[in-house]
């Protein structure tokens, strides 16, 4: 089930009520993101694709009490940025929610988390980081829910 139009539809709705979500992009999402733009352009950034400097400026946020919601491909959050994400968000308990998307491979080889690199393997070992895979709208919203560091598969 593709939980993305899910997710840009709760993420608006929580961000209505919560001016502490801000939600950090790493240049994608556009065939969905466009309500949010509108409705909050306060409170949506998009950083391009450059994912270590989002995920450190997540971290930056939730120390000053934000609430960070980072959307990008999932194999460059965990594998580009994924020292960012173990030093600055799991090892500090931040409460920033890593969003990835694409890990299917329907954006081709370069986008793709492989079978042998499932999430679970770029996030073994890393402290207080939860891990969801939602198969429905009901699962995707209690997982965005969770205070602390999360990793959200799309």
């Amino acid at each position: 089930m593709d939980l993305r139009k899910s997710f840009w539809n709760t993420i608006l709705e929580m961000a209505k009520a919560d001016k502490d979500i801000i939600l950090l992009t790493g240049d994608l999402g556009y065939s969905f993101m466009e309500p949010f733009q509108k409705e909050l352009p306060n409170q949506i950034l998009n950083v391009g694709i450059s994912e270590q400097n989002m995920v450190g400026m997540a971290a930056g946020m939730a120390l000053v009490g934000k609430r960070p919601f980072l959307y990008s491909n999932a194999i460059f959050l965990l594998s580009r940025a994924h020292e960012f994400v173990r030093d600055d968000v799991a090892y500090n308990n931040l409460n920033v929610k890593l969003i990835g998307t694409g890990a299917s491979g329907f954006l081709g080889f370069t986008h793709n988390i492989g079978a042998d690199e499932h999430e679970s393997n770029w996030l073994k070992g890393m402290p207080n980081i939860k891990q969801f895979y939602p198969k429905s709208e009901e699962e995707l919203k209690e997982a965005l829910l969770i205070n602390g560091p999360v990793y959200i598969r799309l």
